[in-house]
């Protein structure tokens, strides 16, 4: 699996569960009760059902998906092993919702979408340890035989040598 997909995977599941905590857990309660206690409630709408933990397990698995793509191989599995974690933050919060009363079915769907993330997540985490990072700028000056490599001749600029004193040129001759 490459880096782009491992991350878009990451990002679909985080869409599909915050699509999924935006239907109405509960059927004909107020909307705090979904929270846990002593939450205040950041909305006087009745119809509003999302739960925030449920929420914030989202975006933490959307911003771990992001931040895998930048860190090395151990930080993938720091921000991926968080993201496991917040998936499971969601599936006990639909374990719970389960049992409420006027519970709908979607905390069953929302506990099953969770334990497939958690299996997405873990798969992407082992799989990253493959991702190799990127070494366009590593390239020498030095082409291939005798033929001259502008995009090579460049980066030996950005880095600072000089692709001239390296090849030996006229100006070597001259000092």
């Amino acid at each position: 699996m490459t880096k782009s997909r491992g991350v878009l995977l990451v990002l679909i599941l985080a869409g599909a569960l915050w699509a999924i905590s935006l239907a109405s857990w509960q059927a004909g309660v107020s909307g705090d009760t979904l929270g846990p206690a002593g939450v205040a409630d950041v909305t006087e709408d009745a119809s509003s059902q999302a739960s925030p933990v449920a929420t914030a397990c989202v975006a933490i698995i959307a911003v771990t998906g992001l931040l895998s793509a930048m860190l090395g191989k151990i930080g993938r599995f720091v921000v991926l092993g968080f993201a496991g974690l917040a998936a499971v933050g969601y599936g006990m919060t639909a374990l719970q919702s389960v049992s409420a009363p006027g519970a709908t079915a979607w905390p069953i769907v929302g506990l099953c979408a969770a334990a497939i993330a958690l299996i997405v997540i873990v798969y992407v985490a082992f799989s990253s340890a493959s991702w190799t990072n990127s070494n366009r700028y590593a390239r020498t000056a030095e082409a291939g035989g005798e033929e001259f490599d502008s995009a090579a001749t460049w980066d030996a600029l950005s880095r600072g040598d000089d692709p001239d004193s390296a090849a030996g040129g006229a100006d070597d001759e001259s000092k």
